[in-house]
């Protein structure tokens, strides 16, 4: 029977690790974003140079916070080889279908994690792990996809579920943001010419 899920390639790619590492990486896409000024002289190469180190800046955080013991780093260089569990596994911004030249390298410590860690025969042994940031035009998030590469053909590819993921952000890299109370709506039986009766409900 075909594989679908990470963790049925390994049990360390547990879904709540995935939705932890996909959140940081969303806040640090987005918190680039926020920082755009083309007006500065930003444009999608400065951007794009931002993004990524705003989210390697949240995995290597994390994993120097202690407060994920199961992340940890291979390589904290700007090509950034981190571990979930024993898996070791890298970034890229692109479609999950699509990965380019630098994506499907592995370097020496990956490949050697990877033999100690599957069996000769496991068909997760020769897979390059890797999360996919697919983005809209303007840089936002659209998805993020946990992705097994085998050659340039993704053998398994897993859209990592992102309900939630505000909840992650302002706990690495920065603050959150206050909450504000808001006054009950007002709510009420539309009269005939359109406005509301003014009652309010609560």
């Amino acid at each position: 029977m075909a594989k679908i899920y990470p963790w049925e390639y390994h049990p360390d790619l547990t879904d709540d690790r995935l939705k932890a590492v996909a959140a940081m990486l969303v806040d640090g896409r987005h918190a680039a974003l926020d920082r755009y000024d083309a007006e500065a002289g930003d444009n999608g190469w400065t951007h794009g140079c931002r993004a990524f180190q705003f989210c390697r800046h949240r995995v290597v955080h994390a994993i120097d916070s202690g407060d994920y013991p199961w992340l940890t780093a291979i390589d904290r260089s700007l090509q950034l080889i981190f571990k979930i569990g024993e898996v070791p596994v890298r970034i890229y911004k692109g479609e999950a279908e699509d990965p380019t030249d630098r994506t499907l390298k592995q370097s020496f410590g990956e490949k050697s994690q990877l033999e100690m860690l599957f069996p000769e025969h496991d068909e997760g042994r020769d897979l390059a792990y890797r999360f996919a940031v697919e983005t809209d035009i303007d840089g936002s998030v659209l998805a993020v996809k946990f992705v097994g590469l085998r050659g340039d053909a993704a053998v398994l590819i897993w859209e990592v579920p992102l309900e939630g993921v505000s909840t992650f952000t302002g706990t690495v890299g920065r603050a959150a943001t206050e909450s504000v109370e808001l006054a009950a709506p007002s709510v009420g039986l539309r009269t005939e010419d359109g406005s509301a009766d003014g009652s309010t409900g609560v």
